[in-house]
């Protein structure tokens, strides 16, 4: 018997999806080549080389490859268009990256999926999109991330030396990640807004140079969220702090917390605290951290809110 299942327009799909867009949804940062070529280092879980720079990327086209033996020899094949991509990354069927590509990038009435006698209905070729271009604003948050870091540990040394416990990463999907991409090797710390995923923080674990910054954000974030926010009561008090190291050990102390993921409170992290009527305001010990104290003191002062500086997070 037939499976029964939503029709998708794999054409229209691929036309309103371009490669690039789809790239930046898996986070991943090539290098310009040309006016319509990138290249960089392969994303995909099928490249087990140490090879570089294999991955070229045709944006006028819309296709990609990889000259990688590893990704020749271990996915059959090593190139295609944005469906293809998607299908190798997330190890699921052409249909299954159809509709994830359709979910991220709906068309002008929603999401493509429709049934075959929707499709049929109406005037001939209903359904029918792959010449039309849904141009849209620039959102004002976050996308969700199309996928989620797979076997992270949260028993690494780095973690528990910050009298965090096994138990208090794993609650917040904390801990190291020893796959590719640009998280590998770092301690990752999910990043999420409305409900949904939208990236990873990464605190390396080696020593720290030019070459590899201390702290690592997905290309383009937009601070437009509070880490750690999601699990806090606006009824009772809060502490903003600088780092998520802070919040996780704040948290596991019996205290709420959400972290800037720095020293600077942009107008949309402020909006999101307009609920919380104590708010108990704790940056790093350092002078830029003292300074953002005051500042963010004067700032979030109302007078239906009590904030104020109670202690500092080393």
């Amino acid at each position: 018997m037939a499976e029964s299942r939503p029709f998708l327009d794999f054409k229209a799909i691929k036309g309103r999806a371009a490669i690039a867009d789809v790239l930046a949804r898996y986070h991943v940062s090539l290098v310009r080549v040309n006016q319509t070529s990138l290249k960089g280092t392969c994303p995909l879980p099928t490249h087990s080389s140490g090879s570089k720079n294999t991955f070229f990327v045709n944006e006028a086209k819309s296709v990609w490859c990889c000259h990688s033996d590893s990704c020749k020899k271990n996915s059959q094949r090593a190139g295609g268009n944005v469906i293809d991509f998607v299908a190798l990354m997330e190890q699921c069927s052409a249909y299954a990256a159809a509709k994830r590509i359709d979910e991220m990038f709906p068309g002008p009435g929603g999401h493509g999926a429709k049934t075959a006698s929707e499709v049929d209905a109406g005037a001939p070729g209903g359904g029918r999109r792959s010449e039309e271009t849904n141009p849209l604003p620039a959102p004002s948050r976050n996308k969700a991330l199309a996928f989620a870091l797979q076997d992270v540990n949260p028993s690494h040394p780095m973690i528990q030396e910050r009298r965090i416990s096994v138990e208090t990463a794993e609650r917040f999907g904390v801990g190291f990640f020893p796959g590719k991409g640009s998280m590998a090797g770092r301690i990752v710390f999910p990043l999420h807004e409305d409900g949904h995923l939208v990236g990873y923080a990464g605190r390396t674990v080696l020593e720290i140079a030019p070459e590899n910054p201390k702290w690592l954000l997905p290309k383009g974030l937009r601070m437009t969220f509070l880490y750690g926010l999601e699990k806090c009561d606006p009824t009772k008090a809060l502490v903003l702090c600088e780092s998520p190291w802070g919040v996780l050990w704040l948290f596991q102390n019996g205290m709420q917390a959400a972290a800037l993921i720095g020293t600077n409170l942009t107008e949309a992290q402020e909006k999101l605290l307009e609920p919380f009527k104590t708010i108990i305001v704790s940056m790093d010990g350092d002078q830029p951290g003292r300074e953002a104290a005051v500042k963010l003191i004067e700032r979030l002062k109302r007078p239906d809110r009590k904030v104020w500086k109670a202690f500092l997070v080393e």
